[in-house]
């Protein structure tokens, strides 16, 4: 069966399609000890504010964006270890969630543009990352107020 009736789409994606009006934003960044950040990516070339490693909080960062979206519509997290190296014990923080969402406002936060990321071990408790290992985060955040 033909298929007569398509357009070609005039504006070509690369990559891959996402839900119209989301904006995506992406950085590496590399873990030492004790779960300090030694480099990261420039904030000119990410869109959004160096991550920070969240004060008194284990094995939790702080990402900021412009404040000016209306909803998170997704966040993936990609760990890269060091070459021929063990890539941690079941107590170092290999499992990850977000935490602290004040992309969105909602009655219990006020809407700052942060997100936090925390890493956990296999025990479920906050657990800060193996040193050596590179971060590549990616926020989909919706456009808008």
């Amino acid at each position: 069966m033909a298929l007569t009736n398509i357009r070609p789409d005039p504006t070509p994606t690369l990559g891959w399609a996402r839900r119209r009006s989301t904006m995506s934003f992406g950085t590496l960044f590399t873990i030492t000890a004790a779960g300090a950040i030694a480099s990261q990516d420039k904030s000119e070339f990410t869109g959004m504010g160096q991550v920070v490693k969240t004060a008194t909080k284990t094995g939790r960062y702080t990402f900021s964006l412009p404040v000016n979206f209306k909803n998170l519509r997704g966040g993936m997290v990609t760990i890269i270890g060091p070459d021929d190296a063990n890539y941690g014990a079941n107590t170092t923080g290999l499992g990850y969630f977000w935490r602290d969402n004040d992309l969105d406002f909602n009655a219990t936060s006020l809407k700052d543009g942060t997100i936090e990321l925390q890493f956990y071990q296999t025990s479920y408790a906050d657990a800060e990352v193996p040193s050596g290992v590179q971060i590549l985060v990616e926020i989909i955040a919706e456009i808008g107020v």
